[in-house]
């Protein structure tokens, strides 16, 4: 009997440890960083959503959904992740770091955009989209740099998108579709190595893709 006591006494500490945790925000959310700490990203996720769903009115709640977007991000579930931020920022357009799920905004469509150019694009416009968003607003931020870095490799991507199609009409006999395609080019991405192409094709009166 002697030895089950402390034993007894151990187990009520732990459930009554436990119970403070489920009813406790600040204790739910130290727990959520030790469990990303570990790389235990679904124990994690699951604890962000009790605090967000238990406490949506504490202020661990908003700090729970922007560290959501951030293990989504961890994940390299990017369009998860750009969702919760897209979220927050329209949630807390005025929080301290609004500037961070924006920059991560751009970021995740970034990282979920294809390389291939011949593939869906759709990511990529909504990364510059956000990326535009993050740098009118922030403009000095210590991510800015790497932000315009990023738009202009997609600008990039894009505009050889649009040269590849014009190509395409062209190839076909399809002129005057061929036309519009450059001339589109030109318009939205004029410093690309593709417009300067598409410029000496409209020079040349479109004898030559």
């Amino acid at each position: 009997m002697k030895l089950l006591l402390p034993l007894l006494v151990l187990l009520a500490t732990a459930c009554s440890s436990v119970e403070t945790a489920k009813e406790d925000p600040a204790e739910l959310y130290k727990e959520a960083i030790q469990e990303i700490e570990n790389d235990h990203y679904m124990l994690a996720i699951d604890k962000l959503r009790e605090i967000k769903n238990k406490f949506p009115y504490s202020k661990y709640a908003i700090e729970s959904q922007l560290k959501l977007g951030d293990v989504y991000f961890m994940q390299e579930s990017y369009s998860e992740a750009a969702a919760v931020y897209e979220s927050f920022r329209d949630l807390h357009p005025k929080h301290e770091r609004v500037a961070h799920a924006m920059f991560r905004l751009g970021k995740s469509h970034f990282l979920d955009s294809p390389e291939i150019v011949s593939r869906d694009q759709a990511s990529s416009e909504r990364a510059i989209a956000a990326y535009n968003d993050f740098l009118v607003r922030f403009p000095s931020d210590p991510q800015s740099p790497e932000a315009r870095g990023d738009v202009a490799k997609l600008e990039s991507r894009l505009a050889e998108k649009e040269w590849e199609i014009g190509e395409f009409y062209f190839k076909r006999g399809k002129s005057d579709a061929a036309k519009r395609r450059f001339q589109r080019l030109v318009e939205r991405f004029p410093k690309s190595d593709a417009a300067a192409r598409a410029r000496r094709h409209l020079d040349t009166g479109g004898s030559k893709p």
